[in-house]
Order: C-alpha cells, then sequence, then structure tokens
C-alpha cells in the first residue's frame, strides 16, 4: 500500500488500499474488503451513536458507547481524522471541516428521522366543523388505539410514520379518517371519509377544574358552571364534563348524545344570561328537589331551575324541555332590546363580566392573538407610554396568577350590567384591591381593571404566593413567562433570596447586576470589534476618536440589556426612573455610532464612486448619505420623545408646522436641497464633466447636498448653488462623443491654384490618416478671400476621450500644417515659424504627399 500512514500527498489526504488489508472495527466482529463497512457499523465506528443516541432510538445505539478507533474515544478520534486499521496504524481520512460538515448532516438526519417516527400517544384538542372533542391516543408499534368519551367514541388505526389511516366508531355508527402530523409533532391535520376537516394539536390535559361533586345542589351547579366556562374558552370536551350535572328526563336520554350536549350548552348559554351568587345555592336541603331562581342584573327578568337528587345522593340540573327554554331565553333577551349578543361581543368590554371573560381567554392565547385583548383588558394609562406594554405584559402575568390563586367559582357570578357604571370590586386585600370600572365617562367607554389593580398586582402576587389552591380557577391556561420560571427556581432552591429590599427581593438585584455585567462585557467587546472594521474598511481617511468608540460601547451594550428588566421583573417604580434616562443614553450613544458609520460609508461609497464609468457615482451617494444623515437626527428626536413619553404624533405635527416656518425662512437653501435632488434624477453631468453655463466654465469635482464645486481653467474653485445650476442651461462638454476642431489658416503669400490644392490634400491627408481624428467627417478647403489673404477652413472631429489628449492631438497637427505650408511655399499668417522652428518643437519632418 503507497504511503501507508496516510500522510499528505500533493496537499490531499488519500488511502491506495490493497485487496489483501481489512479494516476491523473495533467492538464488532463485522469487517468487509478494502475497508468498506457497512453503514450501520460504520456509524458505532465513527461514534455517530454516541452522538445522536438521544435522538435515534436505533439498534445499535448501545454497542456505539464500545466502539473504539484506537485508544481513543470513537468522537473525539473521529473528530481528529484518525481510523485504525488491522495493522494498528491510525491514519488520517477526512479534513477537519469536511468532518465537521459531516456531523452537523448527521444530527440534522437524526432529529429529522426522530421527528417523522414522531409518536401519536397522548392527550389531543382536536375540533371539527360542528363541534370538538379531546382525543387520547396510544401507540404500541403501528398500532393505534384511542377514545374521545365526549361522544363515546374510540377510534382504531395504524401508524406509517407521520400519517395515522383508521377508522372511528360511535355506537352503531362508523367511519374512516386520516390524520398527518405536522412538522412540528404537535399538531396534526385530516379529514373524515366524507371529505370534512378533522385537527387537533397535543393538550396537556385539564387544567382549572376540581374533582367533580355533586354532593349538595351548590356544589352541582358550580361543576356544571366551571366546566361550561371552561368548554366555552376553548375546550369543547369539557361538554361532556359539564353533562355529569344534568338530569334528562326519560325522553332526553333517549336522545344521541350529540343533541344531548347540544341541550347543554343551550342551558349553559341561558345561564350565562344572569348572575348568580354562590352563597345564594343551598348546600343542603330536606327533600329531593330545589329551585334554583337566577337573576339578570340590571333587570326584573328571572328564570327558576329545578335541582334534583338521585337514588345515590348526587344532585344535578334537571334539564328544562324545548319550550321552557325558550320562553326563558326571550325573557331574558327581552331585558337586552331582543337581540341575541354576538359571538364575539364580549370584546368590546361593556360591563365586568366581559372583561374578565376577554382577560382570561387573552391570557391563555397568550402568544398569539390573545396577547393584544388580555392587554386591551387592563387601563395603563398611569403608566409612561416608553415601556407601557413591556410593563403592561407583566402585570398581566402577575394580575392571571393572583385570578388563579383566589378562584373563581364561574364569570356568571361577575355582573354583566353595563348600565350600572358602579365599579366592580372583585377581590380586597390589605396588599391591594382587583377592581374592574368604566375607564372614562361616556356611556361607551370600556369597563378595564383599572389603574391601582395595575399598580397593586406584584404586591398581591407576593401577598397571596402561599394561599392554598382553591376549589375551582379561572378557565383558560396560565401562559409561561421568564420571571416567573426564575422565581419558582428561586422559591425552590434559594428561598432566602426572596427578601426584599424596598420593592424588589434579593434575587433580583443580583441578577440585575449578572445583566449589567454582561452588558458592559459585551459592550467592551462589540465596540473593539466595530472600531477593527471601520478602521479596516475606512483606513487613515477617518480617526477612531474615544468618542465614537465609547457610545459603540455604551449602544451595543444597552442593546443587549433591552430585553432583561421584564424577564428579572424590574419593578415599575424603578423603570420609571431608569428606562428613560437609559433611554436617552441610549439614543445619544447611537446617534454617534451611526452619525460615525455613515462617515465610514461615506468614504467606501467615494471609493466605488472613483472606480466606477456608470452614471453612479459621487453625486448620487453623496446625496444618500446626507440624507441618511437626516434620518439619524429625525430618528434621534422620535427616540428621545418616545423616552420621555411624548406623544409621536406631538412631535410629527411639531415637525410639519415647524416645517412650514423653516421653510418659508430657508427656502433658498431648501431650493439648493431640492436643485441637488434634480441634479441626481437628471443626471446632466458627471464628476469629471466639463461644462459650461453662463459663467461657468470648468470640471465638475463636487457634487453636495447645497452647491456644487467647478474647477475653473485658472485651477480655482467655483462653489455654485444647486438651485441655480439645476435653473439653468448646461452644455455638459464631457458627454461629447467626438470633439470638434474648426479653424480658419489664412495663407499671406505664395498662394496659387496648384500650391492650395496640393496644400489642402496634404492636410487632408494628415487629418484622415491620423486615429485620433474622424476621418469620415473631416473637410477643408478654401473658403474665402480676403484683402489678408486666402482663408482655407479645416473642419474635422477628435476621437479622443480627454482634454489632455486633445490638447495634445491638436498641437501635433498644427505643427505638421506649417511644416506642410513651408513645404508648398505657403506663408500661414505673419510671424510663421520656419521649418527648421518646427522640427525642433516635434523632433520629426513632414514628407509631402
Amino acid at each position: 500500500m503507497e504511503n501507508p500512514t496516510g500522510e499528505s500527498v500533493d496537499g490531499l489526504l488519500r488511502l491506495d488500499f490493497d485487496r489483501r488489508l481489512t479494516f476491523q472495527f473495533r467492538g464488532s466482529g463485522d469487517t468487509s474488503d478494502a475497508g468498506l463497512p457497512d453503514s450501520r457499523e460504520l456509524g458505532g465506528t465513527l461514534g455517530l451513536g454516541a452522538m445522536a443516541g438521544g435522538v435515534l432510538a436505533d439498534a445499535h445505539r448501545g454497542s456505539a458507547e464500545r466502539n473504539h478507533i484506537g485508544p481513543g474515544k470513537p468522537f473525539i478520534r473521529w473528530m481528529s481524522g484518525e481510523m485504525v486499521c488491522a495493522r494498528g496504524r491510525a491514519v488520517r481520512m477526512i479534513p477537519p471541516m469536511l468532518r465537521i460538515l459531516a456531523m452537523l448532516v448527521v444530527l440534522l438526519v437524526a432529529s429529522s428521522v426522530a421527528h417523522a417516527d414522531g409518536s401519536w400517544s397522548g392527550t389531543w384538542a382536536t375540533a371539527w366543523r360542528d363541534g370538538g372533542a379531546i382525543l387520547s391516543l396510544e401507540q404500541q408499534g403501528d398500532r393505534v388505539t384511542g377514545t374521545y368519551p365526549l361522544y363515546g367514541g374510540r377510534v382504531e388505526a395504524v401508524a406509517k410514520g407521520q400519517r395515522l389511516d383508521g377508522r372511528w366508531f360511535e355506537g352503531d355508527k362508523s367511519g374512516t379518517f386520516l390524520f398527518v402530523m405536522g412538522r412540528d409533532g404537535n399538531s396534526f391535520s385530516g379529514r373524515f371519509d366524507t371529505g370534512e376537516w378533522w385537527t387537533g394539536a397535543r393538550s396537556a390535559g385539564r387544567n382549572g377544574t376540581a374533582e367533580f361533586d355533586l354532593s349538595s345542589p351548590r356544589e352541582a351547579f358550580q361543576r356544571f358552571i366551571g366546566y361550561g366556562n371552561l368548554a366555552r374558552a376553548g375546550r369543547p370536551d369539557e361538554w361532556g364534563t359539564a353533562m355529569l350535572a344534568v338530569e334528562f328526563g326519560t325522553a332526553e336520554s333517549a336522545m344521541p348524545s350529540a343533541e344531548q350536549l347540544q341541550r347543554v350548552k343551550e342551558l349553559f348559554s341561558l345561564i350565562d344570561l344572569t348572575t348568580f351568587h354562590v352563597w345564594a345555592l343551598p348546600t343542603e336541603a330536606s327533600g329531593n328537589m330545589v329551585p334554583v331562581k337566577l337573576e339578570q342584573s340590571g333587570s326584573s327578568a328571572s328564570v327558576t331551575l329545578t335541582m334534583v337528587r338521585d337514588d345515590k345522593g348526587s344532585w344535578r340540573i334537571h334539564m328544562p324541555g324545548d319550550e321552557e327554554l325558550s320562553a326563558a331565553r326571550r325573557t331574558l333577551l327581552a331585558a337586552r332590546g331582543g337581540q341575541e349578543p354576538a359571538a364575539d361581543a364580549f370584546k368590546r368590554l361593556q360591563n365586568p363580566r366581559d372583561t374578565m371573560r376577554s382577560f382570561l381567554e387573552g391570557m391563555a392565547d397568550w402568544n398569539g392573538a390573545g396577547r393584544a385583548l388580555a392587554l386591551s383588558t387592563l387601563d395603563l394609562s398611569a403608566i409612561p407610554e416608553a415601556f407601557r406594554d413591556g410593563h403592561g405584559a407583566l402585570v398581566a402575568q402577575y394580575l392571571r396568577r393572583v385570578l388563579d390563586k383566589i378562584g373563581l367559582v364561574g364569570l356568571q357570578a361577575i355582573p354583566d350590567d353595563g348600565a350600572n357604571r358602579t365599579p366592580y370590586l372583585h377581590f380586597s386585600h390589605p396588599a391591594g384591591r382587583i377592581i374592574i370600572a368604566p375607564s372614562g365617562p361616556d356611556a361607551n367607554a370600556p369597563w378595564k381593571f383599572t389603574t391601582e389593580t395595575v399598580a397593586d398586582a406584584d404586591e398581591l402576587y407576593r401577598a397571596i404566593d402561599d394561599l392554598p389552591p382553591p376549589l375551582i380557577t379561572p378557565p383558560g391556561l396560565i401562559p409561561d413567562a421568564p420571571f416567573f420560571t426564575l422565581r419558582e427556581m428561586v422559591r425552590a432552591h434559594l428561598p432566602g433570596l426572596l427578601g426584599r429590599v424596598g420593592g424588589i427581593e434579593y434575587w433580583q438585584v443580583i441578577a440585575a447586576v449578572i445583566v449589567f455585567l454582561s452588558a458592559a462585557l459585551t459592550g467592551l467587546l462589540g465596540a473593539w470589534l466595530v472600531r477593527r472594521v471601520t478602521a479596516w474598511l475606512a483606513g487613515d481617511q477617518i480617526s477612531q476618536s474615544r468618542v465614537f468608540v465609547w457610545a459603540a460601547g455604551i449602544a451595543i451594550g444597552l442593546l443587549v440589556a433591552v430585553p432583561f428588566p421584564p424577564v428579572v421583573g424590574a419593578p415599575e417604580e424603578v423603570r420609571r426612573y431608569t428606562y428613560p434616562v437609559l433611554g436617552m443614553i441610549l439614543i445619544l450613544a447611537g446617534s454617534v455610532l451611526l452619525w460615525h458609520l455613515l462617515e465610514v460609508a461615506a468614504v467606501v461609497l467615494q471609493r466605488i464612486a472613483k472606480r466606477t464609468i456608470t452614471a453612479t457615482d459621487d453625486i448620487l451617494f453623496t446625496l444618500l448619505v446626507a440624507a441618511a444623515r437626516l434620518g439619524v437626527v429625525i430618528a434621534g428626536l422620535l427616540g428621545v420623545a418616545h423616552f420621555l413619553s411624548i406623544p409621536a404624533s406631538g412631535i410629527l405635527a411639531g415637525f410639519g408646522i415647524g416645517g412650514l416656518a423653516f421653510a418659508f425662512a430657508s427656502r433658498e437653501t431648501l431650493s439648493n436641497v431640492f436643485g441637488a435632488g434634480i441634479l441626481v434624477s437628471d443626471r446632466p453631468f458627471r464628476s469629471g464633466d466639463w461644462i459650461t453655463s453662463g459663467d461657468i466654465d470648468g470640471s465638475v469635482e463636487h457634487v453636495g447636498i447645497r452647491s456644487t464645486r467647478v474647477r475653473t481653467a485658472q485651477d480655482s474653485i467655483m462653489v455654485v448653488p444647486n438651485g441655480k445650476l439645476a435653473d439653468s442651461v448646461i452644455n455638459n462638454l464631457g458627454t461629447r462623443r467626438y470633439r470638434l476642431l474648426k479653424t480658419q489658416l489664412l495663407v499671406t503669400s505664395g498662394a496659387t491654384p496648384e500650391k492650395l490644392d496640393a496644400f489642402t490634400e496634404a492636410v487632408r491627408q494628415r487629418v484622415t490618416g491620423d486615429e485620433a481624428f474622424v476621418a469620415n467627417r473631416t473637410d477643408i478647403g478654401v473658403s474665402s478671400i480676403t484683402m489678408s489673404g486666402v482663408q482655407v477652413e479645416l473642419m474635422t472631429y477628435l476621437d479622443v476621450p480627454t482634454q489632455n489628449a486633445e490638447r495634445a492631438a491638436k498641437h501635433a497637427l498644427f505643427v505638421d500644417v506649417v511644416q506642410l505650408a513651408e513645404k508648398w511655399g505657403l506663408t500661414l499668417g505673419a510671424g510663421m515659424l520656419t521649418a527648421d522652428q518646427a522640427k525642433a518643437v516635434t523632433g520629426t519632418s513632414v514628407t509631402a504627399g
């Protein structure tokens, strides 16, 4: 075998195998000729099983840790590129970058395979066109079985990767279905054999309810209301649980389960139009029937339901008949205008119950559209606008956990009479109160949790943190939040850090110090990196001032620290003062940083402009940089206004009014600015072009936001306002395709027809034979005869790129013309050079042609 040690050959890592040589992968007895192991053994040998073993439930996972490549661990030796042959020598096979890429590919494939083989086992909250149910599935191999008790149904299916094909059964009815698991493994989409859709998402199970208790009329009624609220909040399977608290008559008992569920929904909808008090519900009764009168807030309307006790002592609500339900509903709706409320009418927050329901449902969908709904129920007007949304989110998290601690029998215990503008007191404690009140004097002003409630939410949370869980909690899930996760960890492991200094807990102080140090370190590293990059881009053309370096460090550090105040739960009284100060420091530092970066960008763009031969040059780049600087100034002002809680609309209105006054006072300056825009859009010239316009005659050197600099033939700089230049007629000599040469040659003596013909023909040949001139646009001949002599007119065009080339071509031509005139015995003008003088100037002689 050539190069048996695996050393590099011509810079490449290469192995040439002998057919008699075999590779043995330690930990396995399998070998293969020429070192070609099967893929599964190779995975174990390279240590891939050790890397992906936690993800892939592969058959060779157990042996992966036992396989070695030489004396080292498999993953380490594989990362170093070594493999061991049967002779015991380590050979380097794979370049490091390829090994890293291979590892990443394996991990990606492993995750995708594990994803594709996701288990169907678990609880799924499912929905279809006319309803939904909680579906519990269990997978064993490729067989999947499950139930959905709400409709007394079950399913049997076969899993094929992410696909599930099966059949559903409800009594004597059945049909087929198809599910396909989503890429996240937490949802599925599917359809029935009828073509109707059936979708679902993984569910954490029941939340916010107690064990089902029917021992008294009060307990039974509370359970019905509690589970009904859960079902309406997005957990339709709880309608089946609520139905356990309902007693159906003989006729209703024979109904299909779907019809019974519909009757339960109608009964709950009827109760939802009333307001009850838990203390008014009886806990004991001498007989087996108890009437429960439910009154409507703000009216005299009421409805009476009957609670019945069965032979086992369990109490239930007797289901009224169809006509009785309809009549009671008409009575209750009559007091509210006779109209059925819209499904989302509660989001208008027109009474305390609607506000509480909106808050709870919004919190349950916190990571979706519910966040905005929940925040709309809080009166955040007392919190500075600069951090209103961020702190409002923290207040909402506090308040949701407080409500969960104090419990809620049912939303129907909260009044729904919006006409009565008396604030509703939901909870009172020495640490604070929970009050829902109108947010303004208008009749349609929404009801919100008051500013007092918002201010007291964190104190209430800490005051009742140790309160045991209530029997019934509010419907809906409590969203996770980093602050409360951290606090629970501190509570579990370091409870001593929950002590307080002022309004801040000890662990919050420690966390704030850690954030500050981390932000400072990040700012220093970021400033160093920015300084190095800008120095590389701009070179020595821009100085790296200490102000710029400090601004970069402060801006980067503060940007890193911005997300952390809500994470550590910074109190509102602390953020009220620190947020504006740190915010304005951030704006100032950021403005300085951006201004300096724009200077660097200007240098880079100027370099690009110098290299380009197209119309994109420093005229456009200069205006772009100037516009960006103006944007930095405006953004800085708006940023300061934001951190000072000054409405942006007022700032913009001020810009509008002040802008009119400024425009009137500086109309000439604005004319020049707009003139620069016209020059960029019309492109009448480029940098380097020679232009003439009135008394302007020179080469364009720079176009700024206000003026254009032109270098004249006298090498002076003429500064021309852009407004004047945009309004004037410009002759751009730099855009000429050819340069015109038109001159008169005055022959003062020696002129005869023969000599004139010979002279003009010789000049023509001289011009057309020179590549600097356009031959087919050359014309020469006698144009007039005067008392001074014979006028010979020469008109031609030069095809040269620059003024210097034009001057050199003219010089050579006129010297040759003088020599030709002397050759043919003609005198041009007075004091014409002799042939010897002309030869001395050009170093050449002229041959007659």
